[in-house]
Parts: C-alpha cells; sequence; structure tokens
C-alpha cells in the first residue's frame, strides 16, 4: 500500500460527491431482449484471450412459470453479465447471448453441444426457491462460455444472483429482498425499495436512489451509493478503493468510518481524525441514530455527506 500524499490528514475532504460513469444502464440491457449476434461477435472478440481462435455464438429466449408456492428466485451462472428487472406476470422470462472460445475447432464443437439456457434445478432443502443455473463447462476444458442475461421476474419475490467466476451484476426496481455475489465484477442497484446484500471479489459497486437496507463489500473496487430512504443498515466495505456515501440531509445516524490507509470527509459538521500515520477514523451519532452506517476502506478515501433528492 501507498501513503497518501503529505499534508493528507484524517479532517481533510475527497472530492464532491457526484455520480460517476458507469456501463450501460440496465434499462438498455433488458430492453435488448435478444442479444443481436453482431454485438455478442464484437464482446467475444474483445474479452477472451488471443490464442482462443476458434469461435462461435448463439442466441435465445425462454420463459419459466413461478410456482404460487415460490417465494424466491436464485440465478446461478459460471461466467456472464446478468441484468434484472421488473416482469408483469408471474415468471422468469429472459433472453440470452452466449459467447463460446476455444483453442481447437474440436473443443469448441464440444463447448457448443452445451446447452446455453437456464435450467431448473431442484434442491429438496429449499422447497420455496426456483433455482435457475445456467451452463458451466467441465472440468478441464480451457475454452471459455459466457453468458448476456436479461431478465424479467416479479418485483416483490426475492432474488438471489451467484456469478461464480467472472461477470457484471445490474438490478433494478425491485422490492424483495435482493442477495448478489460475483466472483469478479461490478455490481449496480438502480431505484431499489428493498434490502439489497452483495458481494463482489474486485469490481466497482453503484447503488442509487436506494430505499431500505444495503450491505455491500467489494474485495478491490470504489464504491458509491446514494441511498434515499436509508433502512436500519448502511454498509459499504472495500479492501482498496474509494466509498461515496450520500444520505438523507436529516438523516438520523450512527456512523462508524474507517479509512486504513486514507482520509475522510463529512458533512454534518463533523470532522475525521487521524489515526496512525496515514489512517483516519471518525465516528458519532445524530439524532436517534436510527441507521446504523458503517463504511470501511483499507487503502483510500471516504466520503460521507448529506445529499438532496428529488
Amino acid at each position: 500500500m501507498h501513503a497518501p500524499s503529505a499534508g493528507n490528514t484524517g479532517s481533510r475532504e475527497p472530492s464532491q460527491l457526484r455520480p460517476v460513469a458507469g456501463r450501460r444502464g440496465l434499462g438498455t440491457l433488458v430492453a435488448l431482449g435478444v442479444v443481436g449476434a453482431f454485438a455478442i461477435a464484437v464482446w467475444v472478440m474483445l474479452s477472451v484471450d488471443g490464442s482462443l481462435s476458434h469461435r462461435s455464438v448463439a442466441e435465445s429466449s425462454d420463459k419459466v412459470t413461478i410456482g404460487h408456492d415460490i417465494e424466491c428466485v436464485r440465478i446461478e451462472v459460471q461466467n456472464g453479465t446478468v441484468g434484472v428487472d421488473v416482469g408483469s406476470e408471474r415468471a422468469v422470462a429472459y433472453s440470452v447471448g452466449v459467447g463460446r472460445a476455444a483453442n481447437t475447432a474440436q473443443e469448441l464443437a464440444e463447448i457448443e453441444q452445451i446447452p446455453f439456457q437456464l435450467v431448473v434445478v431442484s434442491d429438496p432443502a429449499r422447497p420455496r426457491t426456483l433455482i435457475l443455473r445456467g451452463p458451466f463447462l467441465p472440468a478441464g476444458n480451457s475454452g471459455l462460455l459466457r453468458l448476456e442475461l436479461g431478465i424479467r421476474i416479479p418485483a416483490e419475490l426475492a432474488l438471489e444472483i451467484d456469478v461464480v467466476a467472472n461477470g457484471h451484476v445490474t438490478v433494478g426496481h425491485r422490492v424483495g429482498k435482493t442477495f448478489a455475489k460475483t466472483g469478479r465484477g461490478d455490481l449496480r442497484f438502480e431505484h431499489c425499495l428493498g434490502p439489497v446484500k452483495a458481494e463482489s471479489g474486485r469490481g466497482m459497486v453503484i447503488a442509487f436512489d436506494h430505499e431500505g437496507d444495503l450491505d455491500i463489500h467489494t474485495h478491490v473496487g470504489d464504491m458509491q451509493a446514494f441511498v434515499r430512504r436509508p433502512g436500519r443498515v448502511l454498509r459499504l466495505v472495500t479492501g482498496q478503493g474509494t466509498v461515496q456515501c450520500g444520505v438523507p440531509e436529516n438523516l438520523e445516524f450512527d456512523l462508524d468510518a474507517r479509512a486504513e490507509v486514507g482520509r475522510i470527509g463529512a458533512g454534518f459538521d463533523l470532522t475525521g481524525e487521524t489515526i496512525g500515520d496515514y489512517g483516519a477514523a471518525l465516528v458519532a451519532k445524530r439524532g436517534a441514530a436510527s441507521t446504523r452506517v458503517v463504511l470501511r476502506t483499507g487503502s483510500g478515501h471516504i466520503a460521507f455527506k448529506p445529499k438532496k433528492f428529488e
């Protein structure tokens, strides 16, 4: 880790809170329906190792009815981008594009035999969860199989997304509980009205116009959250990266913000203190302290500021 430049202390403020540019929005992703072959082909060419010279693409769409006893939908994929928005019927409606690449024509042909649609998986331990699993490459296969999923489900159902290896996750307009995890990739939450818990091994985090609990961890990556109506918990933790958090001006909170290497800037007439040679901390309570706010970075800066919401 590198120390901050001379003169940086716990009381100095990082940049003002402002939205950052992210990857393409959820509306665009889901509105695409079936992903065009040309777009997928370009994506494959740009994202795979140049040694994987044999490539192919395909696309499909389908719908899985959600039984009346189902309380949660779980999506499991090995590699791929997942975008979820609200559907108008009690079903998981999805469009999927797949990019495949291999070292040899024979290996590519083997990968092409793997169905790339989502498959219903039974788990006796979770009878009220509808589990939909994407394709996984068999052990020992050196090729690549990556999905681009646009999904619509009812807003009130609980949702779980697990991208085992690499892939971005974007979720919008949720009301039910949401959990998202990716081994490596960005996390984005738009206009969610229910509790969100998420984790990424390495990736940028953006959440805006959020209402309810928010609990997100990333090992490496910047984090930015604008929480219109915080719940009981607001937790943003990164091992390395900047944390920016905007909350309503009238929020009553119990704040614990710490940067092992970095500085902290805050509104609400609060000032951070220097810890050791390079760290900073800010612990404070305001009003009834109805929201527990925990902000952490191993190396980076933290900003906690009031924000006006339209």
